[in-house]
């Protein structure tokens, strides 16, 4: 074999090692870039179920208080994942939604209770807390 057929196999080999190098590492970022969109969508769903239920058990407390008019105040996460939420109360039930909207969102029921009170309102999560007013027969969400 000649010297020149010698240096074109070894340029070959080295550029074919070189190629799978690079296939190796656009498949390995590629694969963890999934994970991570992955978990993290995984983990906003678990933060806004946490604070749905949070706001949920305190109405429920709320709803208990023998008092007709009364308040309590929570304090909330100002975002989840670097998003801004929207928490809603509705007869229907609790929503939360991560704005920009539709990216993810959590429904509660509220377990019975609207058949006794009147729900309503809507607070975002900028300031970082929820007033729940009850007055009378109707809990209503608000920020200030």
């Amino acid at each position: 074999m000649n010297s020149k057929a010698k240096g074109q196999i070894l340029v070959f080999e080295q550029v074919l090692i070189f190629s799978i190098g690079v296939i190796i590492l656009i498949t390995s970022f590629a694969l963890f870039m999934m994970y991570q969109s992955f978990y993290l969508s995984s983990t906003t769903q678990d933060q806004l179920s946490e604070v749905k239920a949070y706001v949920l058990s305190s109405i429920i407390k709320l709803s208990e208080e023998k008092e007709m008019n009364s308040s309590i105040v929570i304090s909330i996460p100002k975002r989840i994942s670097n998003n801004l939420y929207k928490i809603s109360l509705s007869p229907i039930g609790l929503n939360m939604t991560l704005i920009p909207e539709n990216q993810a969102q959590d429904f509660s029921a509220l377990y019975g209770l609207n058949k006794t009170f009147d729900f309503g309102g809507m607070v975002v999560s900028d300031l970082g807390k929820i007033v729940i007013y009850k007055r009378g027969y109707a809990i209503t969400l608000d920020s200030r």
